[in-house]
């Protein structure tokens, strides 16, 4: 820690830097006014809950072998984003300019602020001001915990910098609508969406971040109120927790991971993707990160307020992503969805009943540009589209695996399969002088999700 030394001896430790370090680890007042002043109003604010428990949760990550990575709050502005990352940063620092700093950096300038972060908690605010191309190169730098591969001016490779942190993102937008700016296309990685997992800022109860004012007027009051006295109060409670870790450094990771584990159990689904898993064991590292400094005494918490909060926010995360299967997969129905949304009658010919006749019952012909396929109505009386292949794997599937995409439709009886098992089917179509092989989408691709969501228990 900047200005002490925190270890299990007492030895003393000496930091030497090549140069001066611009650093807000500082601490003002006393522990026990930070826990009057601030920590307690926290209680019934999930995502406030949520934010001072990843504070306390990221120099967990070494002793139980977790991963780097992120949450990011999404929302629109005063809805309390900002607040949620300096009442988490003011646990670990402050001072004239906040513990809380900007995502306005390139991915190099952000390199030496994750390694002054090591081990402790970073705090970026408003996702929105950096460079939609930079965006996802940095959510991948910051998770991964290890910047660039630099040559010396002897063309020899330096270390490269590394690090390892929980990080707390703010923004209106989400990291994958950032990616989507730059207007070429790009699509936000499954990896990206675990490394930085995205939680809707607004708690549905009509304020905001905030779901119990604590008699305060409005909640534009309560984040005034935060804002003052994270100012006056901050830096003690990272100490006061580290200097617990540090005494059975070995003994209490295992019970750290117990709660982790404890958290697995109870809110991830059992049939969940791997992705999901990933993500509900960070959140089940807030959980223990923020159990554990109420149990040392440095949150003035009851029992299981960590884990509430945790749950409820790992929930509206998983609401939010519309299931537990892999990232790739929902991905894949939504694009092929939204093509149809598209296009589904303007580049799709009629066939059947759904031809168009005059007043005397002939049929119209229609000029269909750029034609993808055609459409016809079944026996039940839903639409569904025959797509050519090569407009399939050009259009339809443009950056995808098309394989991939008709395994997933097909899997969830979206895709009629043909012959012998084939993801193409044989049709006679308008136009052709024989039959042609065709992918076959059945009605069921925009059929409403009868699967019942899993309830919890959060009290």
């Amino acid at each position: 820690m900047a200005q002490s030394e925190i270890t299990p001896m007492g030895e003393r430790i000496v930091f030497q830097a090549s140069g001066a370090v611009d650093h807000a680890f500082r601490v003002s007042g006393e522990l026990k006014d930070r826990q009057d002043e601030v920590a307690r109003y926290a209680v019934g604010n999930s995502r406030l809950v949520l934010a001072i428990s990843t504070a306390f949760a990221a120099p967990l990550l070494y002793p139980t072998d977790s991963e780097s990575g992120g949450l990011h709050f999404r929302g629109g502005s005063s809805t309390g984003k900002t607040t949620a990352l300096t009442v988490a940063g003011s646990v670990w620092g402050g001072g004239v300019r906040g513990f809380v700093r900007t995502w306005r950096a390139t991915s190099n300038g952000l390199e030496g602020i994750c390694a002054i972060h090591c081990d402790s908690l970073l705090c970026l605010d408003e996702l929105g001001q950096v460079d939609g191309r930079e965006a996802g190169a940095i959510a991948y730098m910051l998770s991964n915990g290890i910047g660039k591969s630099r040559a010396n001016r002897n063309g020899e490779a330096r270390p490269a910098a590394q690090w390892r942190l929980l990080f707390l993102s703010s923004g209106e937008v989400g990291l994958a609508d950032k990616i989507a700016e730059d207007g070429r296309g790009r699509r936000v990685a499954a990896g990206q969406q675990v490394r930085v997992v995205d939680i809707l800022a607004d708690a549905g109860a009509g304020m905001g971040i905030f779901e119990n004012l604590h008699g305060f007027e409005s909640a534009d009051a309560f984040a005034r109120y935060l804002k003052t006295a994270t100012n006056k109060f901050y830096g003690s409670a990272c100490r006061e927790f580290l200097t617990h870790l540090t005494r059975d450094f070995k003994g209490i990771a295992p019970v750290v991971i117990g709660l982790r584990d404890e958290f697995l159990t109870a809110y991830c689904p059992k049939d969940a993707d791997g992705q999901v898993s990933r993500v509900a064991a960070r959140f089940g590292l807030v959980a223990g990160g923020g159990e554990m400094a109420a149990t040392f005494g440095v949150l003035p918490w009851s029992r299981g307020e960590a884990t509430r909060a945790a749950a409820r926010c790992f929930q509206d995360w998983l609401a939010a992503r519309g299931g537990v299967e892999p990232a790739e997969e929902r991905e894949a129905i939504a694009r092929v969805r939204h093509f149809i949304e598209l296009h589904g009658t303007s580049r799709f010919a009629p066939m059947g009943n759904l031809v168009p006749t005059d007043s005397i019952g002939s049929p119209v012909e229609l000029r269909i540009n750029n034609r993808v396929g055609f459409r016809r109505r079944t026996d039940s009386g839903g639409i569904e589209y025959l797509v050519l292949p090569q407009s399939w794997q050009s259009e339809v599937c443009a950056g995808m695996d098309a394989g991939a995409v008709a395994k997933v439709l097909s899997n969830r009886g979206m895709l009629k399969r043909g012959s012998g098992g084939k993801m193409q089917t044989v049709a006679r179509v308008p136009g052709f002088d024989k039959a042609v092989r065709v992918y076959l989408l059945t009605p069921q691709l925009f059929a409403d999700d009868q699967a019942a969501e899993p309830e919890y228990d959060f009290g």
